[in-house]
């Protein structure tokens, strides 16, 4: 469902990394082991780096560093991280940490991002950010992608970074903590700081790569985003520093303009280098000084910038952004002005509390009232934030459902007039209360197994808000306090100091602004503040009222699997219980019920039912409990149950921790038992239908859809719906489909995560134990595993309504299904690793057409010999016959020559070492390695397999498979392009 998007959410999806990875993998961080060797300081350039010049001259040997928050602050900082500085003014932090064993997560942060910038720099701070990769002293040229690769360093999945307003952050996971993996991280991370090389061929063949990420960033919300920014902030630098840039100064700008830039913000003075994982602090303190402590501050360096005035308004400043784009109407009511300044305490954050509490029950106000029957809203919210310790905005906004905006202000005004006039009730702030202290408390249960990767982004965090990294323990006692002190007053009084204001912003964004748009905005809302608002009613408590299933069933079958540490239960109804303990996340459990055949038994002729089902389903509650009630009652429980419908499964999966375990077991018992089906699921999905659409025909997401469809021969369960169908459907088509699959179905439950096996048994043969009997096993279905694959060679193009600019070129080779060829597919999904390696060397680095061309190995587990090698690259339309050739160029090249060793070897060892890591991530073992494993118990051994399976991979195997698979007359070529 669209929820409510205020203003702030916006800037801080702006203010969020220009992300340089090719794709979305995340890799581990790093534990303990005997400590790394020193590492030398960095050996002399072979070339000179572009900043030597402008640094040559020091402005003081001896500079002092930026202070650490815990200085002035009574928090301390927690004693598990080790501060300290070097005589040029950089700073560090060493963090040991065990979690996951023998890995090192590094993060370098520049206190610099695009407000640094000139006007004739608009852009260049995130330039520079891909710069840094494209030649430094040590890795000329191309080749630092190439050799983190050879140490099982992924581009995108171990190293990556992110430019914003006011940080760049460069961050390296390291697999292993071999002498060499250490000294090349240490090398690189310095080579970020003062190396590079920034070679006018280089930036210039770059530029194109810029601007492609700018077509991909590109969207009309982001567009209108910028828009309401300068209404809200016209004389800030903020509205005219987005990062991303200008396309004439990217186009353009000479490489002198990249290192001034580099050479006044890329300082020691600046930066804060950041070591977690398998570490001895004193051996990595020398570690660093070694590395860093040659870097030199220049003898002018950059000053923080002025951001300008912050101007209020006088009353109520309306404004209306329109574009037949937009995906959703939203509404929000918006005060602005200069941010006070405090430093990090327990003062401090104990003031904050108050206003956090009130907006987190303004919003939940807005839930309630948008899964009313016709309310004009299908969401709503409220915040507050810090932008750059510059501005502080508040937000209350809506989202009126299919452009009912004018209904949608009254609800607005009245219900946040409401909370300002009468306050909140002793049960919104119990509910608030319950929930923020639940979330600290598990912090603290989860504090030893955090991962190494997860407390260097948190660290980063911190520095960048300037506040102190204590620790989860210390944190919990603030805000226990801290809570004590709330009641309904303060926060009333909160709320109502916050809003004490001249002037506030109304901003209406929508498809189409009729004339007069802000007076007759303005006009609702003065003519709503006329309308009398009563008090909120005060709240019931319940008790959850699903506590018994019947007689506890039995276990019949009880199977250890020793070598994988798992116990395999069948019970007495043919329920089947998969049980993993593990160490790897204190305080967890994760579960997940695989359940029927899913879209193997969706009716035909129905398409995006699926969607509909689980909007339903979920938003119905339980017969007992409508979903609201259901917030209210497991406020500060750590349980949850989500439906997913997959092509071969119905999955319900929530997780919990040990004391809510028995809690979770009973909601999942109640889901499958007892669902609501309240209309209330169906009001809100209706709403939403005019905003999916909206996607659907002015995103690529639409034409995306209808290329699944086209791939699967037309069936129906892949296609998109038409509108008035998908408006069409009732409760009782979810019904139908789901009720016989969820009571009776095949069900196959795995758990994983942090218990003991005797001491959930109970809990499980009260729940689960109790449902009535189950299939012992699923239908064949063999009908629905049918569909027909697009005969090749063959082009298709698909179209969509945008005056955004943005193509997508997608070649498509089949290849054997996953389906029962798990084995094989390994082999593909190394030659698809291998393959977009060369699209990233030949479509971003050669021809500067696209920023992240993919490559993937896709295949269904459900279909009979559904697979296939995808290409893709977004782009301009223009380029788009260009893409597509060049895609099928360099397939066709890789099934005539073949690969190289050193292609698999830089393939295989990132994909190794992800795998190493997997085993000690729950979710693989529930999503991967468990899943239906007693249905198909050869899976077992597919997983015991796995790894020494991939690496006895060879490159006679994938060349076999290049050669049989990805030759030109193979390809399907696909093109989606906006209109013309």
């Amino acid at each position: 469902m669209p929820k409510a998007t205020p203003l702030i959410l916006a800037l801080t999806l702006m203010v969020t990394a220009m992300f340089l990875s090719l794709r979305s993998k995340q890799a581990p961080a790093a534990a303990p082991a005997p400590p790394p060797p020193p590492i030398a300081a960095p050996a002399a350039p072979q070339e000179t780096p572009a900043a030597a010049s402008a640094k040559s001259e020091v402005a003081a040997t001896s500079i002092a560093p930026r202070p650490w928050p815990q200085a002035v602050a009574d928090i301390a900082a927690d004693k598990g991280a080790t501060f300290g500085n070097l005589d040029n003014g950089l700073r560090y932090i060493i963090y040991p940490n065990s979690e996951p064993p023998q890995r090192l997560s590094l993060r370098l942060h520049i206190a610099a991002g695009s407000l640094m910038e000139t006007d004739a720099q608009q852009g260049l701070a995130h330039f520079l950010e891909h710069m840094v990769f494209n030649g430094s002293k040590h890795y000329a040229g191309k080749e630092l992608v190439p050799e983190m690769q050879r140490r099982g360093i992924g581009f995108g999945a171990h190293v990556n970074a992110y430019t914003s307003f006011d940080e760049t952050v460069y961050m390296l996971d390291l697999p292993d903590l071999a002498e060499d993996t250490l000294k090349l991280g240490f090398t690189v991370m310095r080579d970020f700081g003062d190396g590079a090389l920034l070679q006018p061929t280089e930036i210039d063949r770059e530029r194109g790569v810029i601007l492609s990420e700018k077509i991909s960033r590109d969207t009309v919300n982001e567009r209108l985003m910028e828009q309401q920014f300068n209404a809200l902030l016209p004389e800030s630098l903020v509205t005219k520093r987005f990062p991303i840039g200008l396309e004439d100064v990217i186009k353009a700008a000479p490489r002198d303009r990249f290192a001034d830039f580099y050479t006044r913000y890329y300082t020691p003075a600046r930066m804060t280098f950041i070591v977690v994982g398998d570490v001895n602090p004193v051996a990595m303190s020398k570690q660093i000084e070694a590395a860093f402590r040659s870097m030199v501050n220049p003898a002018e360096p950059g000053k923080a910038p002025d951001l300008g005035p912050i101007q209020s308004p006088e009353g109520l400043a309306t404004a209306v952004f329109a574009d037949k784009e937009v995906s959703a109407t939203n509404l929000s009511l918006t005060v602005v002005r200069p941010y006070q300044k405090k430093p990090d305490s327990v003062a401090t954050r104990h003031s904050l509390l108050p206003l956090d509490i009130a907006n987190a029950m303004l919003s939940r106000r807005f839930e309630r009232l948008a899964q009313k029957e016709n309310s004009p809203i299908s969401g709503g919210s409220a915040s507050n934030e810090n932008v750059f310790n510059y501005a502080e905005i508040g937000s209350v906004g809506v989202v009126a459902a299919d452009q009912r905006w004018q209904e949608a202000v009254p609800v607005l005004e009245q219900e946040f007039r409401r909370a300002l006039a009468h306050g909140f009730t002793a049960a919104e702030l119990a509910e608030a209360k319950a929930n923020i202290l639940n979330a600290y408390e598990q912090a603290v249960k989860q504090q030893a197994t955090r991962k190494s990767a997860g407390i260097a982004m948190a660290l980063v965090k911190s520095i960048n808000a300037e506040e102190v990294f204590s620790t989860p323990q210390a944190n919990l006692e603030i805000v226990s306090k801290g809570l004590e002190a709330i009641d309904p007053a303060s926060c009333h009084a909160a709320l109502k100091k916050f809003w004490e204001a001249a002037g506030m912003h109304l901003i209406l964004t929508t498809k189409d602004k009729p004339d007069h748009a802000e007076q007759n905005l303005a006009a609702l809302y003065q003519e709503s503040t006329g309308v009398r608002v009563a008090a909120p009613a005060a709240g019931t408590s319940q008790k959850f009222a699903y506590t018994s299933f019947g007689k506890p069933g039995s276990v019949t079958s009880r199977k250890e699997v020793a070598d994988l540490g798992l116990t395999q239960l069948v019970l007495s109804n043919n329920i089947r219980i998969n049980l993993k303990p593990t160490d790897f996340e204190k305080g967890r459990i994760l579960l997940l019920a695989r359940i029927g055949s899913g879209q193997l038994s969706e009716p035909a002729g129905k398409p995006m039912l699926e969607d509909f089902a689980t909007a339903v389903f979920e938003g119905g509650g339980l017969g007992k409990h409508s979903l609201d009630e259901l917030q209210l009652i497991l406020a500060g429980k750590n349980v949850g149950a989500t439906l997913g419908i997959g092509e071969d499964a119905f999955t319900l999966g929530g997780n919990t921790t040990p004391a809510d375990f028995g809690l979770q077991v009973r909601l999942m018992c109640a889901c499958l038992t007892d669902p609501g089906y309240r209309k209330e699921g169906l009001w809100q999905f209706q709403k939403a239908i005019p905003s999916i659409y909206q996607q659907l025909n002015h995103t690529p997401a639409g034409p995306e859809q209808q290329m699944q469809g086209w791939l699967h021969g037309g069936d129906s369960r892949y296609t998109p719906a038409p509108m008035e169908q998908l408006a069409a459907y009732t409760i009782e088509d979810a019904k139908k489909w789901l009720t016989p699959e969820l009571t009776k179905g095949y069900l196959e439950l795995s758990i994983v995560g942090d218990f003991k096996v005797e001491a959930v048994l109970a809990e499980l043969l009260a729940s689960f134990g109790a449902l009535p009997k189950r299939d012992r096993a699923k239908p064949e279905l063999a009908a629905a595993r049918q569909v027909v694959f697009p005969n090749a060679p063959a082009e298709k193009s698909f179209t969509y309504d945008s005056k955004i600019p943005q193509a997508v070129a997608t070649v498509i080779w089949k290849t054997q299904g996953l389906r029962n060829n798990l084995k094989d597919f390994r082999r593909l999904n190394i030659l698809a690793e291998i393959y977009q390696d060369r699209l990233r060397v030949e479509i971003r680095q050669k021809l500067g057409a696209s920023y992240s061309p993919n490559g993937v190995a896709a295949g269904s587990e459900a279909l009979d010999d559904f697979g296939y090698i995808l290409g893709q690259s977004v782009g301009k339309s223009p380029d788009v016959p260009l893409l597509l050739r060049s895609m099928r160029e360099l397939a066709d090249t890789l099934a005539t020559q073949g690969a190289t060793a050193d292609e698999l070897d830089r393939a295989l060892k990132p994909t190794l070492s992800m795998l190493k890591q997997s085993l000690r991530d729950n979710k693989y073992w529930l999503n991967t390695a468990l899943s239906q494993c007693q249905l198909d118990p050869k899976r077992l051994d597919l997983v015991r397999g796995r790894d020494a399976d991939y690496a006895s991979i060879t490159v006679k195997e994938i060349n076999a498979l290049a050669k049989k698979y990805l030759s030109a007359d193979k390809a399907l070529l696909i093109g989606i392009k906006p209109k013309e």
